[in-house]
């Protein structure tokens, strides 16, 4: 007997439903120049943002333990990893000309060391590259059948990316944690980080049984990442509160969680173990 798996639709529901709040809450209930709550006790906003990442574990054991749908071809695998790769190249990208400021005048940016303007640079941009080059290969399809196995020093780019992108987020965590947008971009990309790790297994360990993990990962990024996450870059971009890289950032997180969701919902369907 089968088992009943999840379903990818309540993944994609619960993903939209926090979106909608998360808006409200920033119109209504939060400055929104300052990330306090206007009302409301801010540790409720964080108990939910806690369950969101660690609550799709749960479930994880019914999803398929090798998802049939990601065995070779998935366009929209695909399509989703060639915009946030597009995104994230773009953010590096726009990075540059500051980068390069900060190599002709050192001294006049002591607390923004040359080493780290550059890893802004490098990071997205190898890690965009690599969204794209496999995004395409999502397209044409990959695997054992196809010979078309990756590189894993050349696909550590992309954990790395978000690695320090981790590491960058909590230099802006205030003294006071009732300050939201910065806890919660911190907990997103610990979410992209995790389904970082598994997404490489899809492509560089075709056939290996990471479907448990790939559900719970995938669903946490898609719920962090683009139900929370893009919502606020989406209404900090609207109300002029954020520079061209950080938006692209923001952008590039919130599409990484549409891979999320398309991960999650393979992982729902078909287990090729059991098609054998």
């Amino acid at each position: 007997m089968k088992k009943k798996r999840p379903h990818g639709g309540l993944v994609l529901l619960l993903g939209l439903v926090l979106a909608g709040l998360h808006l409200a809450d920033l119109l209504l209930w939060t400055d929104g120049n300052t990330g306090f709550a206007l009302q409301g006790s801010v540790w409720a906003r964080y108990v939910v943002w806690l369950a969101v990442l660690l609550l799709p574990y749960l479930p994880a054991r019914r999803a398929a333990a090798q998802p049939a749908a990601l065995g070779d071809k998935n366009p929209v695998l695909g399509m989703s990893m060639v915009l946030c790769g597009l995104l994230l190249a773009a953010s590096g990208a726009w990075t540059l000309p500051a980068a390069r400021y900060v190599t002709q005048y050192p001294a006049a940016f002591e607390s923004y060391p040359l080493f780290a303007a550059w890893a802004d640079v490098v990071t997205p941009l190898l890690a965009g590259i690599w969204l794209v080059l496999y995004g395409v290969r999502a397209f044409a399809g990959f695997g054992i059948r196809r010979e078309r196995l990756g590189s894993p020093l050349v696909a550590g780019v992309l954990p790395l990316c978000i690695l320090w992108r981790l590491i960058w987020r909590f230099q802006f965590v205030p003294a006071s944690l009732q300050r939201m947008p910065c806890t919660l971009r911190v907990l997103s990309a610990v979410a992209a980080l995790l389904f970082a790790v598994v997404l490489l297994k899809v492509f560089l360990v075709p056939g290996y049984a990471c479907g448990h993990t790939l559900f719970a990962a995938g669903s946490g990024c898609f719920l962090l990442c683009t139900g929370l996450e893009l919502t606020q870059t989406l209404y900090e971009a609207a109300n002029g509160m954020l520079i061209l890289p950080d938006l692209m950032t923001g952008l590039g997180i919130g599409a990484f969680g549409l891979c999320g969701l398309v991960c999650a919902w393979a992982s729902c369907g078909a287990d090729a173990t059991e098609q054998e």
